[in-house]
């Protein structure tokens, strides 16, 4: 039995990392960053695997409101992740793309708390680029002192 519930739950991930690839890819914002190795199709898929074990989430109903969500749930682990250590490719994929929802979005069609989700993960972002800058500088220092 669990066998058979563990391949539907795959199955819904699947279905909306589908639908999320498909909103994302209309977007040139997005597109422009996906000029690495990494495809926006395994962003996805690690967006709801980040995401989808918090979030009891229907295929069916699908808006940018879901989108929001999935994205605010993946952001938090990865923003605590990048504070104390290097992420992958695909990783720092979902901190770029999350920081910039605000732009592909249009927030009055949000509810309110998911409009406070995507100025969050804006200013989460613009702090974790200056803590990097900073961070970049000292080391930049360092080197040259020596």
């Amino acid at each position: 039995m669990t066998v058979i519930s563990s391949m539907g739950q795959q199955w819904h991930k699947a279905q909306l990392a589908e639908k999320l690839s498909i909103r994302l890819q209309t977007e040139s914002a997005i597109c422009q960053l996906l000029a690495g190795a990494t495809s926006l199709d395994t962003v996805c898929n690690l967006v709801l695997a980040l995401a989808g074990s918090e979030q009891e989430l229907s295929a069916d109903v699908w808006d940018d409101g879901v989108m929001v969500a999935l994205f605010f749930s993946a952001y938090r682990l990865l923003f605590v992740k990048a504070t104390q250590q290097q992420l992958s490719q695909g990783e720092e994929l979902i901190i770029s793309i999350g920081g910039k929802l605000g732009q592909i979005v249009h927030m009055t069609d949000l509810l309110p708390a998911h409009r406070n989700q995507v100025e969050l993960m804006s200013d989460l972002h613009q702090k974790l680029t200056n803590v990097r800058l900073k961070t970049r500088s000292k080391y930049s220092n360092m080197v040259r002192v020596r």
